[in-house]
């Protein structure tokens, strides 16, 4: 697997740089509200909003921690749109969209207001490019990465149907649109835009990498 970069040179604070220093692979996680309806099985890429169930919902709560122990939350009543994307370590299509996802974060494509979190789930030892920490910290990962359990209890409070998956909220923490599978950046990039104030979105057109 290719490296984007060491752990030396993860920014403070970034999802790589808790990795480097990472204690657990898995965490409890506490989960309040109501769960997301299952996502249609069969669907991929980010669907018409106005078939999938969940849209118009406010997320579960989950508190959980960080690979060294810290706390994350997704909490809907943060106050931000927010990004959460579930990350399964031995998933080929989510170690191809790390990658991808993390070149469009520094390319600026996420306004600033929107929040990004991911969810390192469905862990397992016993499958390819475990631990899930030395990936995250070998892509150089920016964003915060809350660890599920290990019966993937987050995952299914959300509603995941396979790897990738994405939920994407309103400042309200009412879900806007969610996606599996691999998305073109210009369909995400949309899709954020969508939920972010008109001063802070991103421009429609972001550069290839």
């Amino acid at each position: 697997l290719s490296s984007r970069s060491s752990s030396g040179d993860a920014a403070e604070g970034s999802g790589a740089a808790v990795a480097a220093d990472a204690t657990q692979e898995t965490a409890s996680v506490q989960i309040s509200g109501t769960d997301l309806p299952p996502f249609p099985q069969g669907a991929s890429g980010l669907t018409d909003a106005s078939t999938v169930p969940a849209v118009g919902q406010v997320i579960p709560k989950v508190v959980g921690q960080s690979f060294d122990g810290s706390e994350v939350t997704l909490d809907p009543a943060a106050g931000q749109p927010q990004l959460v994307i579930f990350l399964a370590h031995w998933c080929p299509v989510c170690q191809g969209e790390v990658p991808v996802l993390q070149d469009w974060i520094d390319q600026g494509g996420v306004p600033e207001n929107v929040k990004v979190t991911a969810v390192a789930t469905s862990v397992n030892p016993d499958k390819p490019n475990y631990p899930p920490s030395k990936w995250i910290a070998r892509e150089g990962w920016t964003p915060q990465v809350m660890l599920d359990d290990s019966g993937s209890s987050a995952a299914q409070a959300y509603g995941l149907p396979g790897f990738p998956y994405f939920v994407l909220t309103d400042a309200e923490g009412k879900v806007v649109q969610r996606g599996s599978g691999k998305l073109p950046v210009e369909q995400l990039q949309a899709a954020v835009n969508s939920v972010a104030p008109q001063a802070g979105a991103a421009p429609s057109s972001v550069p290839a990498s």
